[in-house]
């Protein structure tokens, strides 16, 4: 019984192999048992940054002009709408609203921009 019926016959390839190149008989490439390399080679290499003092100062600069952009007082942030767990960070949250009151210096600014109110 074992023998006998509708057998699946012996392993056979569902594709054409000669069609990729390779004979009947012939021996498959080895199997590749490491992953293939996170980045290919790079043929070109990048140019160097410029070090020196005035990149260090334009750098600097450049952190400074941002964190005075972020501290200004029309630097909208997103206000967290969630009241649900009270957290760790919540009392200083009043904190740093306080420090994000800003009162311009007026000598600085021209009249025009100075809210006045109007009398009768």
């Amino acid at each position: 019984m074992a023998g006998s019926g509708k057998g699946r016959g012996r392993a056979a390839f569902t594709f054409n192999i000669e069609a990729i190149g390779f004979a009947k008989g012939e021996t498959l490439p080895e199997v590749a048992f490491k992953p293939p390399p996170l980045f290919p080679p790079t043929d070109f290499k990048p140019v160097p940054l410029k070090m020196g003092e005035e990149e260090d100062y334009m750098l600097a600069l450049k952190q400074e002009f941002r964190a005075s952009m972020k501290k200004m007082p029309y630097f909208m942030r997103n206000e967290d709408e969630n009241q649900g767990i009270e957290k760790y960070s919540k009392k200083y949250l009043q904190m740093r609203k306080e420090s994000m009151e800003w009162t311009p210096d007026w000598r600085r600014l021209p009249r025009e921009m100075k809210p006045r109110k109007k009398t009768k």
